[in-house]
């Protein structure tokens, strides 16, 4: 059977699909119970689900939850096509491009719950400004300056309670898996 060595830990390629089915069909789930932009306030599932895909996955993990979710959302909510599609992708990318960038993952494959709870809330923050921007620019949402203030509060927010909460269960509870 083919092996991918992540992290420390080797991982078929059929149970690197399956990881990836299965957070990429919880993201979905998670976004389709509320309407948005209610939804944005609640994205801290969200950032668990693709911080441990990076884990888990590899380096593209949260990306590649965000093209699978992103697919499955826009099909559901098709009056935001094509924007939900591409802001799944940007917020994975994100969440992706932090980690790497902060070095959140520590030599002993657990990871840095300070780092961990910069990384996603700064990967919400700047999907959650780019997302309200871009929709507000081509019309889709109305511009309403006190709805996309606790927005974006709530959702830097729920970026430093994911990484918080991440970082309990990555360590706690997963990081003996991965060794």
């Amino acid at each position: 059977m083919l092996q991918i060595k992540l992290y420390g830990g080797n991982l078929s390629v059929s149970r690197k699909v399956s990881i990836i089915a299965i957070l990429s069909i919880a993201v979905f789930i998670s976004k389709i119970f509320l309407p948005s932009p209610i939804d944005k306030f609640m994205i801290v599932f969200q950032g668990i689900l693709f911080a441990l895909a990076n884990f888990t996955v590899g380096r593209i993990g949260g990306t590649l939850i965000g093209v699978i979710s992103g697919l499955f959302t826009q099909f559901w909510r098709p009056v935001f096509i094509p924007f939900t599609f591409i802001f799944a992708v940007f917020y994975g990318f994100m969440i992706d491009c932090f980690i790497s960038i902060l070095k959140v993952k520590t030599p002993s494959t657990s990871v840095n719950t300070l780092r961990l709870m910069i990384a996603l809330s700064l990967s919400t923050a700047i999907v959650g400004v780019a997302s309200m921007y871009v929709t507000v620019m081509v019309g889709v949402m109305p511009w309403a300056p006190a709805v996309y203030l606790m927005i974006l509060i709530g959702g830097t927010l729920n970026g430093v309670a994911a990484g918080y909460l991440t970082a309990q269960i990555w360590n706690k509870y997963l990081v003996k898996k991965w060794k």
